[in-house]
């Protein structure tokens, strides 16, 4: 429900060139009303006082239905909203499915490139910020009615492939790989870095098989081949948990080839030069350094490959934005290669957008990783799930079983332990809390959830058309349809910016209000006519939190 629109519409004074719904602000302090009209701005324009604005603006109201007063402070002019009004109108509308998504976008399509998992190594913590992150804004864009295509841009290319190729040749065997998998390259890569340090041969041998893997040599593509599907195996496994699915799985290997294309294009526009035998797009007139293009050796690099993609992409999808979630480290390679590809007059250049975040880790020594690699992801996954059965192991379920509860009480704090603080803020994961059901965690929302779920259920159905709104009253009813009433404009202000943690931190919110509502309110009673407008009021709530916890990759959980 659009109040500054009601508002506005019922204002009779008429200043030219000014829409009064653009100038409504939200009051911080509810004991000065709901909304608010700053009049200094027109103090200028019509000679007079913001005070004596305030009283023309005040004195032209219309009646209406919406506005039960108005008081001028300092040269604002407060509006107070008939609460009874506002519940029963946002309530009405909250129960249409649409209240939760719109069509803004329809017929446009944004691309997302993020998690980019680095095949035949472990997914680590740093893939559940791009991985999570990525997800939420994505699935935000799903509900403004954009058609959304989910990009993973593997790491399949590389050296290190050659590396573990020499090792399994050399040392390796095929019944360990086949039983222990990414495990076992993992041990391979590491065997093999090991005997580098005293041997520069190795180094050799891993460009050798690595330069066999490029050729697609009949004996050697083949394995190269099977640790790249035993690796995205892996991956999808993990991702799979997380509730991650992606569109495409298209890598840097598939883009090795269009080097040539990507330095002739760049040859014609004339914006490349050399430097020390590597090829370059000076970027410096734009205080973007120097983008490398191509390596003294031939080879490519990671702007190259991403033009390519980047060029691949549109004329595949024809998107209308284009976004990379990644590591705010990785800021500079970004801006380069987008003003590269701007300088090559790709008009789609405008519709990229780096989305980049700061460190997320663990706390030092908190969970013991396999062959001492700190942080790995499906470690991580493991503990979480180990300490949450412990909490849940004696309490009984009917809907679901503990082991499902126990991994979505667990996977969902990871998600949200990833997205609840300021995206450009470094954050550490804190393994301990972050299960409790007090506080600013996931579990403490899917309890409220449950308990919101449980109360339905001893309520029994009712017809929601026929349910008297007007036993609904007092401060916590008015403050939770206020809060849903924020649903659409919560969920725009996140989409802008890029930014899951202002959903975050609504979600929290409004579990707080349902716990206010809940310790003052008896909600089942003999009061048949006041029970089923709390139960339609808990309806509300609870499809609110639904679509706001698969925004911010929460599971809504039944029972807890």
């Amino acid at each position: 429900m659009n109040f500054k629109q009601q508002i506005a519409q019922n204002i009779g004074l008429k200043i030219e060139g000014v829409n009064f719904e653009d100038m409504i602000t939200t009051v911080q302090d509810s004991n000065f009303g709901d909304y608010c009209i700053p009049c200094f701005p027109f103090a200028k324009i019509l000679r007079k006082s913001p005070v004596a604005v305030a009283e023309d603006i005040q004195n032209s109201i219309l009646p209406n239905n919406v506005i039960e007063k108005t008081q001028i402070v300092n040269g604002y002019l407060n509006f107070y909203l008939n609460k009874q009004y506002v519940i029963e109108s946002v309530l009405k509308e909250a129960k249409v499915h649409d209240f939760y998504f719109d069509n803004q976008y329809a017929g446009q399509t944004v691309c997302f490139d993020y998690s980019s998992v680095n095949l035949a190594k472990y997914m680590h913590i740093g893939h559940l910020s791009t991985t999570i992150i990525g997800e939420s804004i994505a699935r935000m864009c799903e509900a403004k009615g954009y058609n959304v295509v989910r990009i993973n841009y593997i790491g399949d290319y590389g050296t290190p492939f050659g590396k573990m190729v020499y090792a399994y040749l050399t040392w390796g065997n095929e019944e360990e790989l086949n039983a222990r998998g990414v495990d076992y390259l993992q041990e391979l890569y590491v065997e093999f870095c090991k005997r580098a340090e005293d041997d520069e041969s190795y180094e050799e041998q891993a460009r050798y098989y690595f330069k066999k893997i490029e050729e697609k040599d009949p004996q050697i593509y083949p394995i190269y081949q099977k640790f790249i599907d035993i690796s995205k195996l892996e991956a999808e496994e993990l991702l799979n948990k997380l509730d991650v699915h992606f569109d495409s799985w298209k890598g840097e290997s598939a883009y090795t080839q269009e080097l040539p294309r990507v330095v002739d294009i760049l040859e014609q526009k004339h914006l490349l030069s050399e430097s020390n035998g590597a090829k370059v797009v000076d970027l410096s007139e734009f205080n973007l350094g120097v983008c490398l293009i191509q390596k003294s050796d031939g080879t490519s690099l990671y702007a190259t490959r991403d033009i390519a993609a980047a060029i691949d992409r549109y004329n595949h999808y024809k998107f209308n934005k284009m976004m990379y979630v990644t590591a705010v480290q990785q800021k500079l390679h970004f801006e380069q290669f987008f003003k590269v590809l701007e300088l090559l007059g790709y008009e789609f250049s405008k519709d990229l957008k780096h989305v980049y975040y700061g460190m997320f880790s663990l706390p030092s020594g908190k969970i013991a990783s396999r062959k001492g690699k700190q942080a790995v992801l499906r470690d991580l996954m493991e503990h979480s799930f180990n300490k949450v059965y412990k909490i849940v192991e004696n309490r009984q379920f009917a809907i679901e079983t503990k082991e499902s509860v126990a991994s979505k009480i667990a996977m969902s704090a990871l998600k949200y332990n990833a997205l609840k603080n300021e995206r450009i803020k470094d954050s550490v994961f804190d393994i301990e809390n972050c299960f409790s059901f007090d506080g600013d965690t996931s579990a403490y929302m899917q309890y409220c959830y449950a308990r919101i779920s449980s109360i339905l259920r001893k309520a029994g159905k009712i017809d929601m058309d026929k349910v008297d709104l007007s036993c609904l009253t007092g401060t916590e009813v008015y403050a939770l349809a206020v809060a849903i009433n924020n649903y659409k404009e919560k969920l725009s202000l996140a989409l802008e910016q890029c930014e899951p943690s202002i959903l975050c931190k609504y979600a929290l919110d409004l579990c707080k209000l349902f716990n206010k509502f809940y310790s003052t309110q008896k909600v089942i009673s003999d009061d048949m006519q006041d029970m089923h407008a709390k139960i339609y009021l808990l309806n509300i709530i609870k499809t609110t939190l639904k679509n706001l916890f698969k925004l911010i990759c929460v599971d809504a959980i039944e029972e807890m």
